[in-house]
């Protein structure tokens, strides 16, 4: 029988209580939001023929990969990372600070790539690695046009001038990040997957094999010099 006002014993077990209910509650629907997701992409990706695999790492990530694919793509792969609805102070953290369920979607290109650069949310998951590989390269970061709250790093004018292209094509997605290298995945676009979107397929999809256009007959880069001398 808990006493009033509780003693600091009555506090602890409450406490304790009310994280293991969350901590129950919270698997349930991250198992929930995972199967939905995984019907979601796999049925948004049909179009694309190839043949698809699936792979759960851990509850609360999953990839699919896909190829043989038609040009201008060759091969494609989709992680998602769920947001840690099990553990209310990490799930709290990351509402507080805008994370959502993460969909990162990797192509391989069918051509060469001479353009690169690097788009990022700097408070978004993601940006901190981008931050970190832009910084080792030595390319210059400035805000990108338009899009206040996004950073564009490229090694030159031809980078900058493909990613504003490339994220036209983007306009409308709440876009994380966007990064067009020369190595395969030669594109990978990082954005969050809300509740609400429930459109199949996802609008990411068919927005791909013009992406995927653009960057084949994009600018010149000086990355190859860059990573010779990394």
């Amino acid at each position: 029988m808990l006493n009033f006002p509780p003693t600091g014993t009555d506090l602890v077990i409450g406490l304790a209580a009310f994280l293991l209910g969350w901590y129950l509650f919270g698997l349930h629907l991250s198992r929930r939001r995972g199967g939905a997701l995984v019907r979601q992409i796999r049925d948004s990706i049909q179009f694309f023929g190839g043949a698809a695999t699936i792979r759960w790492i851990g509850r609360s990530a999953f990839r699919i990969e896909v190829e043989p694919l038609a040009p201008p793509l060759s091969r494609l792969g989709v992680s998602l990372l769920l947001e840690p609805r099990e553990t209310f102070l990490l799930w709290a953290f990351g509402r507080l600070s805008g994370r959502r369920d993460w969909l990162m979607v990797s192509a391989t290109l069918s051509g060469g790539v001479k353009g690169a650069f690097e788009v990022y949310h700097p408070r978004r998951r993601g940006g901190g690695d981008s931050a970190h590989e832009v910084r080792s390269l030595g390319w210059a970061v400035e805000p990108f046009p338009g899009r206040a709250e996004l950073l564009c790093a490229a090694p030159g004018p031809d980078g900058r001038a493909l990613a504003q292209e490339v994220m036209g094509a983007l306009r409308g997605l709440e876009i994380w990040g966007v990064r067009v290298r020369n190595k395969e995945p030669q594109l990978t676009v990082s954005l969050p997957l809300p509740v609400t979107e429930t459109r199949v397929p996802l609008p990411i999809f068919p927005l791909l094999a013009h992406l995927a256009q653009l960057i084949l007959a994009g600018g010149f880069s000086h990355e190859p010099q860059k990573e010779e001398k990394r």
